[in-house]
């Protein structure tokens, strides 16, 4: 049997029962009895008890919105809608912290026509830009990004996402923008502007190129984004962010959740998954704190924006000791 104490430890951190765990590690009734009662005179247990009550009650608290949500006759769909107005998103979804599917948004970009391989490969194909690389060779790739990091020529890279099928081992995320906003800048010029973001407008967009089979796992953003899909489609699961104790939230703004989860665990221990397809000309709004798991369907490109025009800032007070 593992050591008893961390036994207890784990189930309290796991909110579950102490005693019980100890008998499902094999201990007998009169041991886990003896331990129980040697640690709860531990003012460690006793810390660690108050803050398990603590959380719990945080937890009820936002399970409320959940109840709440499941109101609304829409409910769990992310609804679409065409050509909304600047005021309603922010009063609707913006401040109500709610995703949809914004369509006509961006009908005017040039870019939804020209954005080809064959036009990344003749306009930017002799630049050089980051990418995630290798993804493939550890599970922890998301976690470790600055170790993927790998620099091409934007034509070897179309070469690549020509020769394969679907891969996730390359990628170009928004992790990368810092190297490729000059590199690419060229292609800036075939977006325009979008009436819920800032006058700077796309210029402060984040570019995503990638063929079939990319994944960005189940994690939450720290500012609200807008996803634009401009070439390809991409499947987004989404969790509501009250749900940040049954995603397993351990390391950083990261999920321990898989899709495969609400396959095989009782429905009734799962969070509410939302699920939409956006393809060229949808923008996603994904309000911060909300979960997405992001697979791309076909080759695909797309931008992504922070700068709303409203607040967006919430990484200021963002707990220091959760960045890790």
């Amino acid at each position: 049997m593992s050591d008893k104490r961390a036994i207890i430890a784990e189930a309290l951190l796991d909110g579950a029962d102490p005693r019980e765990r100890l008998l499902a590690a094999g201990a007998s009734p009169k041991t886990a009895d003896y331990e129980m009662g040697r640690a709860e005179k531990d003012p460690l247990f006793q810390a660690a008890a108050r803050l398990r009550r603590q959380i719990a009650k945080r937890d009820w608290t936002l399970r409320l919105h959940g109840q709440l949500a499941a109101v609304r006759a829409d409910w769990p769909a992310i609804p679409r809608i065409e050509r909304i107005d600047p005021a309603c998103f922010f009063t609707e979804f913006y401040s109500a912290n709610r995703p949809v599917v914004l369509t006509g948004l961006v009908d005017h970009w040039p870019a939804l026509e020209k954005w080809t391989l064959d036009y990344l490969e003749a306009t930017v194909g002799d630049a050089v830009v980051e990418l995630q690389g290798e993804r493939d060779s550890a599970a922890d790739y998301e976690l470790a990004k600055d170790r993927h990091r790998r620099m091409s020529p934007m034509h070897r890279l179309i070469s690549a996402v020509r020769g394969v099928e679907a891969s996730n081992n390359f990628y170009v995320t928004a992790y990368n923008d810092n190297a490729n906003k000059q590199a690419l800048a060229r292609l800036w010029d075939d977006l325009g502007p979008v009436p819920i973001l800032t006058q700077q407008g796309v210029r402060d967009g984040f570019f995503w190129f990638g063929p079939k089979g990319t994944l960005t796992p189940f994690h939450h953003d720290l500012t609200n984004n807008l996803l634009v899909q401009v070439m390809g489609r991409k499947k987004v699961l989404m969790v509501p962010s009250w749900e940040v104790g049954r995603m397993k939230n351990a390391v950083h703004c990261f999920s321990g959740r898989e899709p495969s989860d609400w396959e095989g665990e009782d429905p009734a221990l799962l969070p509410p998954r939302l699920e939409c397809t956006i393809g060229p000309g949808d923008a996603l709004f994904l309000p911060i704190g909300w979960w997405h798991h992001v697979e791309a369907l076909d080759v695909s490109i797309s931008m992504s924006f922070t700068n709303f025009a409203a607040d967006n800032d919430f990484f200021s007070a963002y707990p220091a000791d959760t960045r890790f």
